[in-house]
C-alpha cells in the first residue's frame, strides 16, 4: 500500500523518499542561482567603482584646496629626482614591470620624440599657449618632429650612428693555445612570444569559448620554428660566426644575454629559466642551426648592456673559461657603439671584437670607394617618396634619438668615456689577406691572394670611438 502525499512517496514500511524535481524546476532554480551570483558580482564590481572614485575625489579635494600649488609642484620635483637617484644607485632599471621601471616611463616620455609631439599638440589643441613666443616655440618643436619623419633624414641619423659601429669593426686575432673563442651574443628583444610543444594532458572537460583552437591547430602551432623580431639578425650572424670558428679547432662558446619576458605571465611549476628569451634562443641555435647546448652558455638576468658585460664577466670566470683575452661582440649597428665603450670597459685588458648587424643602412659611397667598385659599390637610390613624411622613418629616427639618450645616461653614469680609443692593448695584425674578408666573385673564381692592411682600409678605422651623444 503506498500513496503520493505532498511530493513524498509513502510506502508501507513508513518510509518516505523524495521524488526527483522535474527538469523544468531544475533549470529554473539554476538560472535563478546564476542571476543572484551576476548580480553579487556586479555589486561587488560597482561598489569597488564607487570607493575608488570616492578615494579619488578625497585626493583631488585635499590636492586642490589644501596644498598649495608650490608644494605640489615641489612634489613633483621631488619624485622625479627620486626615480633618477634610484636608477643611477640600483644600476638602471632592469625590471620592466616594477613600479620604477613604470615611473621612469611616465616620466621620460616626454623626453621621447613621439611624447614631446603628444604633448605639445595637446597644449595647442586645448589652447594653453597665451603668448606669442610660446606658439612660436611649440610650432619649431612640432616642425623638428616632422622633419624627423622624412625618410631622408632618419636615414642619415641611422647612418651615423651605424658608421661609428662600421669603424670600431677590426680582425680577430690569434687566441693562445688552450683558449676557446667567445661569441656575445646581446639577444635582448630578437625572439617573439609564441606557443610552446605540449607539456600537460588535455582538458578533461574544455570549456566552451568563442574562437576555440582544435588540438591539431595548437599542435602546428607549437611545434614552429622561434620567431624572430626585426631585430632576429644577431641570431643569425652568432650561428655564423660560429661555424666559422670552427675551422679554429676549438669549438666558440656562444654566450647568449636575454632575461625574462615581461609580457610573459608565468605559469605554475615554471622556474624563471624555462621562460626566458635566452631559452628561446637557445632552442632555435639548436634546432635550426645545430649547435650543441654544451657550447651555449646562457645569462638569463634582466638588465641593459652594462649589466650584461658584467655577468658575462661573472660567468666566464666561475666556469674558469679560457677565453684568450679577446670577446666577439654580436648586437645591433645602432648601439654598438655604446656596447663596444661598455665591454672595454668591463673587460678591461681583453679586445673587444666589434661584430654588427640588424644594420637599416649601408655605408655611404665616399666611404666604399677606396675597397669597391663597379658592382661591388652599393649605392642607396634616392626617391621622390624619402621626401615624405612615413611613420617607419619617424620610428627610426625615434630609436636613433633614443640611443644618443642612453649614450649620455651612459656617459652620466661613468660606464662609457667619450673620445677614449677601444681595444688600445690589442695592435692590428699587420697585413689581411683579401679572401678572408670577401667571398668568391660572381664569376666564381676566388679573389687574388691579396693584403691589405688590420681594416682593409686603413691601420687608423676602428681604433678611436666618440660617444654617442658626444659628437
Amino acid at each position: 500500500m503506498s500513496s503520493n502525499w505532498s511530493g513524498f512517496k509513502v510506502q508501507g514500511s513508513g518510509s518516505r523518499t523524495q521524488n526527483p524535481s522535474p527538469p523544468y524546476l531544475q533549470r529554473f532554480i539554476s538560472a535563478a542561482l546564476a542571476m543572484v551570483l551576476l548580480l553579487t558580482d556586479v555589486f561587488l564590481l560597482l561598489t569597488q567603482v564607487f570607493l575608488w572614485l570616492l578615494v579619488g575625489f578625497i585626493i583631488w579635494y585635499f590636492l586642490q584646496n589644501i596644498l598649495k600649488k608650490e608644494f605640489l609642484g615641489l612634489l613633483v620635483l621631488l619624485l622625479f629626482l627620486a626615480v633618477i637617484a634610484l636608477s643611477f644607485f640600483q644600476g638602471g632599471i632592469s625590471e620592466p614591470t616594477s613600479i620604477l621601471a613604470i615611473l621612469w616611463r611616465l616620466i621620460s616620455f616626454p623626453l621621447t620624440p613621439f611624447g614631446l609631439g603628444m604633448i605639445l599638440l595637446t597644449v595647442i589643441l586645448l589652447g594653453g599657449v597665451k603668448t606669442v613666443w610660446a606658439k612660436r616655440f611649440i610650432m619649431t618643436g612640432l616642425i623638428l618632429l616632422a622633419i624627423g619623419s622624412v625618410p631622408l633624414v632618419s636615414y642619415w641619423l641611422a647612418q651615423e650612428l651605424e658608421m661609428e659601429a662600421v669603424e670600431l669593426i677590426t680582425p680577430l686575432r690569434a687566441l693562445d693555445p688552450g683558449a676557446r673563442p667567445v661569441i656575445m651574443l646581446l639577444g635582448h628583444n630578437t625572439t617573439r612570444l609564441q606557443l610552446k610543444p605540449r607539456r600537460e594532458a588535455l582538458p578533461a572537460e574544455p570549456p566552451k569559448v568563442e574562437r576555440p583552437i582544435t588540438p591539431f591547430q595548437f599542435e602546428l602551432l607549437s611545434q614552429l620554428p622561434i620567431q624572430m623580431t626585426e631585430a632576429g639578425d644577431r641570431i643569425v650572424y652568432a650561428a655564423q660566426l660560429y661555424r666559422e670558428g670552427l675551422s679554429g679547432g676549438t669549438p666558440p662558446l656562444i654566450l647568449v644575454s636575454a632575461g625574462s619576458r615581461p609580457d610573459r605571465i608565468r605559469k605554475e611549476g615554471e622556474n624563471r629559466e624555462e621562460v626566458t628569451e635566452a631559452q628561446d634562443i637557445q632552442t632555435m641555435l639548436t634546432r635550426t642551426f645545430n649547435i650543441p647546448e654544451n657550447d651555449m652558455l646562457l645569462d638569463h638576468n634582466n638588465g641593459n648592456i652594462h649589466s650584461s658585460a658584467e655577468n658575462a664577466k661573472k660567468l666566464l670566470e666561475n666556469r674558469q673559461i679560457n677565453y684568450g683575452q679577446q670577446i666577439i661582440l654580436v648586437g645591433t649597428a645602432l648601439n654598438m657603439n655604446r656596447a663596444a665603450l661598455t665591454f672595454q670597459r668591463i673587460f678591461d685588458e681583453s679586445c673587444i671584437a666589434v661584430r654588427p648587424t640588424d644594420f637599416f643602412t649601408v655605408p655611404p659611397p665616399d666611404s666604399l670607394r677606396q675597397v669597391a667598385t663597379g658592382r661591388d659599390l652599393i649605392e642607396r637610390e634616392v626617391l621622390v617618396t624619402d621626401v615624405l613624411p612615413t611613420v617607419d622613418a619617424f620610428w627610426l629616427s625615434s630609436k636613433a634619438f633614443q640611443e644618443y639618450l642612453n649614450a649620455l645616461y651612459y656617459f652620466l653614469r661613468g660606464w662609457i668615456k667619450p673620445l677614449t680609443t677601444v681595444n688600445p692593448n690589442c695592435p692590428l695584425p699587420e697585413r689581411v689577406p683579401v679572401n678572408r674578408l670577401r667571398s668568391r666573385s660572381e664569376t666564381g673564381t676566388s679573389g687574388e691572394n691579396k693584403t691589405l692592411d688590420g681594416t682593409g682600409t686603413s691601420r687608423e678605422t676602428g681604433t678611436s670611438s666618440r660617444t654617442s651623444g658626444q659628437r
